[in-house]
C-alpha cells in the first residue's frame, strides 16, 4: 500500500462518511473530497443544473449516475495525502469499471442497521429504494453491499451512538497501527 494514497471512508448511505470526512481529514491535516459533490459538480458542469446526488439519480437514471460517478472515483483515487467520502454506492461502480484502489486506505463506517435506516428515512424514501417498499430495497441493498464494505475494509470504525470526535479518534488509533497509513502533515515553526 502507498503511504501517499488517499483514506477512503465507506459505508451505507447515512453511515456518516461524509461528517466523519471532514472532521478526519482536518485532523489530520489532509485536504479532503466527497465523490458525491464531485458528481454533483460534474452534472453542474454537463448539463448546466445544480442537483443533488438523490435528484441526479431520480431525473437522469442509474446509468448516467454511474458514469459521473466513475469519473468522481477516478479522481479520488488518485488523490494523493488526502480524505475521500464514497458515496455508498461507490464500491461496485469502482469494482465494475476495474478501477484500481491499490494505493487506498480504505476505513469502514459501521452503524447499525435500524439506525441506519432511520437516519436514511428522515429525509424521505431516496431515489435508489422502492417508494413502495422502501425497507425490502434498504434489507436487500444492504445485503448486497456489506460484503463489499468488508472485504475492501483495512479499518471498521462503529459510528453509532458516538459523537464524530470518538469515531476520528478511534480511526487515527487503528492508522496508527498500520506502518503504511498515511500521517498526518505537521506545519508551522520547526516543519514543512
Amino acid at each position: 500500500m502507498k503511504t501517499s494514497g488517499p483514506v477512503i471512508l465507506i459505508g451505507f448511505k447515512g453511515s456518516g462518511k461524509s461528517l466523519i470526512g471532514r472532521a478526519l481529514a482536518k485532523k489530520l491535516n489532509m485536504e479532503y473530497s466527497d465523490t458525491d459533490a464531485v458528481i454533483e459538480g460534474l452534472h453542474d458542469i454537463f448539463e448546466g443544473q445544480k442537483l443533488t446526488c438523490r435528484e441526479i439519480h431520480k431525473k437522469y437514471g442509474a446509468e448516467y449516475f454511474r458514469k459521473l460517478e466513475t469519473e468522481a472515483i477516478k479522481e479520488a483515487l488518485s488523490s494523493a495525502y488526502s480524505v475521500v467520502s464514497f458515496g455508498g454506492g461507490a464500491l461496485a461502480t469502482m469494482e465494475a469499471g476495474g478501477l484500481d484502489a491499490s494505493g487506498a486506505l480504505f476505513v469502514h463506517l459501521a452503524v447499525d442497521k435500524e439506525e441506519l435506516y432511520r437516519r436514511i428515512m428522515k429525509d424521505g424514501v431516496p431515489a435508489i429504494f422502492d417508494a413502495d417498499n422502501p425497507r425490502g430495497s434498504f434489507d436487500k441493498l444492504y445485503a448486497e453491499r456489506a460484503p463489499g464494505y468488508e472485504r475492501y475494509a483495512k479499518i471498521t470504525a462503529q459510528n453509532t451512538n458516538r459523537t464524530p470526535d470518538e469515531v476520528v479518534n478511534s480511526i487515527i488509533t487503528f492508522m496508527d497501527k498500520i506502518p503504511s497509513a498515511p500521517r498526518p502533515r505537521l506545519t508551522g515553526a520547526g516543519h514543512e
